[in-house]
């Protein structure tokens, strides 16, 4: 589950438009207290507070998704007491996830520490900002 998040972090990245590409890393940096701890560092292109904003959302939002993605979930501070039983992690989606990593280790493509140049090509620029839908997207052109 965890080298999944890590792939699927690291090709968000490199697909976003409004990402630069150089210098930017996700890596898995230490065990927190109650916590995994994994360090996302990126430079975002553009000069323009409010669509800087827009574009912090947009990747917050999008590693949310992933994670969820992979059945698994954040580590907040908080005390919670238990009433009743907790579902707890969604099995399925940790399969799923836990199974892709076999996928990519069997055929030798497990993308660690680093993707293969053509993978970065493959990715670079698919993913859609602002997002399909999004009313605001002309206050995002660089026009």
């Amino acid at each position: 589950m965890s080298r999944f998040v890590l792939v699927q972090l690291r090709e968000m990245i490199i697909a976003h438009p409004k990402l630069l590409e150089e210098n930017a890393r996700v890596r898995f940096v230490k065990f927190g207290d109650y916590s995994l701890d994994i360090e996302i560092f990126v430079y975002v292109e553009t000069g323009k507070l409010l669509e800087f904003l827009g574009i912090q959302e947009d990747l917050l939002l999008r590693v949310m998704g992933i994670v969820e993605a992979a059945g698994t979930d954040f580590a907040f501070p908080s005390q919670t007491t238990y009433l009743s039983q907790d579902s707890g992690l969604d099995q399925e989606r940790i399969r799923t996830a836990e199974a892709q990593v076999q996928v990519w280790r069997s055929k030798n493509m497990l993308p660690f520490p680093e993707f293969p140049p053509e993978k970065h090509e493959q990715l670079r620029n698919t993913l859609d900002f602002p997002p399909k839908g999004s009313p605001s997207a002309d206050q995002y052109s660089d026009e």
